[in-house]
């Protein structure tokens, strides 16, 4: 009998600390995604407002950035433009993100959909609202 009770009282400690570990996952979470209309759609009145930065025809790039510890996934849907990966990957190197993975996809004739995986250097100091909005200007800048 006693036996019995001591693997009960393991599983619910172990069932207690997930629980604790849960908690401490989604606060993490919560303090380290950039919310929808942060990342996506704020910048869009500033863009416009800057007619010298994309003509009235290209639509404003779409970025969305997520970030775990030191891992930053970033998420690009814009227009199909010659060296805009260039431009990305120097931007993010400026920064101190590491690139560690990169893929682009062509969605119809003329958009482009990014992935990159990166990871924070030592000398990486931009929240993650910044980091939308500079590579925004970034990809924007002729």
């Amino acid at each position: 009998m006693e036996n019995n009770s001591s693997i009960l009282d393991k599983a619910s400690k172990y069932v207690k600390q997930l629980q604790e570990r849960v908690r401490e996952l989604e606060q993490e979470v919560e303090s380290n995604i950039c919310s929808s209309n942060k990342g996506t759609t704020s910048f869009d009145d500033e863009v416009n407002s800057n007619d010298h930065y994309y003509g009235r025809n290209e639509m404003a790039p779409e970025v969305k950035v997520k970030v775990s510890q030191k891992d930053v996934l970033i998420i690009i849907h814009c227009e199909k433009k010659k060296g805009i990966m260039l431009k990305i990957l120097s931007h993010l190197e400026n920064l101190h993100l590491s690139v560690l993975n990169s893929s682009i996809l062509r969605f119809g004739k003329s958009t482009l959909d990014i992935t990159i995986v990166a990871q924070m250097g030592d000398g990486h100091k931009v929240s993650v609202d910044e980091l939308v909005k500079t590579l925004r200007v970034a990809m924007l800048t002729k």
